[in-house]
């Protein structure tokens, strides 16, 4: 059972201003949360690198019946979920790439049954996640961040701790520094090539140990 006996709050930074409902889904065993429940962490965009995993693998499961002739509970949380991942925003899904086309081969025709806009479905057919990369020019924008506001502050932090939930989801990052050029898909050489590197204070080391894989 994929996130057997864990819970959002223990792989990933879920912040503390949360709602009652919310605090209680991301102390919930992963296995047991309702596909709807996963559609409104998604919504509220609260553990989002973690969620869009866990949903994806779910709906792996199943059968997808999400046409208005199905009318059912099941068919009705489903086309929940796979709305709000259809409507997220395309920088959670260059980090989920593998996600991304899972998903993709898992709906197949089925996603032009949802209710949405049909350009917005178009653009979830087309999109193709970007390649992430980690170079000079990283490190200078990292380090901007790191001198501005506060909101800048946790911008730059993003930068780094995103890099690691994609490894941690299968996902690769591109390394280009000078005339080396690595594709990193393991935490060791993460850690050597990136954040060994970098001046990172307490606050980030925190939000990067938070970071958890998601036990197969």
């Amino acid at each position: 059972m994929f996130g057997k006996n864990q819970t959002i709050s223990q792989l990933t930074s879920t912040g503390s201003d949360l709602s009652e409902r919310t605090k209680i889904l991301v102390k919930k065993n992963i296995e047991q949360l309702e596909l709807n429940e996963i559609a409104f962490l998604l919504r509220e965009y609260v553990g989002t690198g973690v969620c869009i995993p866990i949903a994806v693998n779910r709906l792996k499961e199943q059968e997808i019946n999400i046409s208005m002739l199905h009318r059912n509970q099941e068919s009705e949380n489903q086309r929940e979920l796979i709305r709000e991942l259809v409507l997220i925003e395309t920088g959670s899904w260059d980090i989920n790439a593998i996600a991304n086309q899972e998903l993709k081969e898992i709906l197949g025709i089925k996603i032009d049954y949802l209710n949405i806009r049909r350009e917005i479905k178009e653009q979830f057919k087309a999109y193709t996640p970007k390649e992430l990369m980690w170079k000079q020019s990283s490190i200078q924008e990292f380090n901007y961040y790191m001198t501005d506001s506060r909101m800048g502050v946790l911008y730059g932090y993003g930068l780094v701790t995103s890099l690691k939930r994609a490894i941690l989801n299968g996902n690769s990052v591109k390394y280009e520094m000078g005339s080396d050029s690595v594709v990193i898909k393991t935490m060791s050489i993460f850690n050597e090539l990136v954040i060994l590197k970098l001046n990172c204070n307490d606050e980030l080391l925190r939000l990067l140990e938070n970071e958890k894989k998601i036990k197969e």
